[in-house]
């Protein structure tokens, strides 16, 4: 019989109680939930790892500050969203004042989780390729939702309390993310969401 997880509070709380390497056990538990995050935001592979080791930083330095260690998630999340938008906003200005106008990004590599169940690898790699092809396509505020919802498996509300939206407007960029993806995968030949 194994010992199920602590929950976010208990860890939270032994860790400002002085058991500071319980801290790790939060790490291992949201690092790649925030990472497929500032993927959504447009970050390439190397810097939304980055922008993740440093949220999660940031979140040691100021543990003590989480006012509702229930939803560490949440807190830690925001914490990943505001270095990412402000590391885009940066990056924006050093491209729009750059005479070499040179366009970078990778695109969005969230394909993993929708080709699990993929049998066949041909198949796989054609989702793989479509789904890519579909976030690089939303604005960025549909992608981010969509990949909350649909990838992270956050309510509206958690999404709300993460991104400042209001419930209303996360859900109509959830569904016209969705419409989008729908019909880019049916024009790929996948099939539909």
């Amino acid at each position: 019989m194994s010992i199920p997880d602590p929950p976010d509070a208990v860890v939270v709380a032994s860790v400002l109680g002085g058991a500071t390497d319980h801290f790790s056990i939060l790490v291992v538990r949201y690092e790649d939930a925030l990472f497929r995050h500032a993927r959504s935001l447009g970050l390439d592979p190397d810097t939304a790892s980055d922008m993740v080791q440093d949220a999660m930083v940031r979140a040691w330095e100021r543990l003590g500050e989480c006012r509702d260690p229930v939803h560490f998630r949440i807190w830690v999340g925001r914490i990943l969203r505001n270095r990412c938008l402000d590391h885009l906003k940066r990056a924006s200005s050093r491209r729009n004042s750059s005479l070499e106008g040179r366009e970078g990004g990778q695109g969005h590599d969230l394909s993993a989780a929708f080709a699990e169940g993929a049998d066949d690898v041909l198949h796989r790699q054609a989702l793989s390729a479509a789904i890519d092809d579909a976030l690089a396509g939303l604005p960025g505020d549909q992608a981010e939702a969509f990949v909350l919802k649909h990838v992270e498996g956050l309510s509206y509300e958690e999404m709300g309390a993460l991104t400042g939206a209001s419930v209303s407007a996360l859900k109509m960029r959830v569904h016209r993310a969705r419409d989008v993806m729908r019909a880019h995968l049916e024009a790929a030949g996948i099939g539909s969401m």
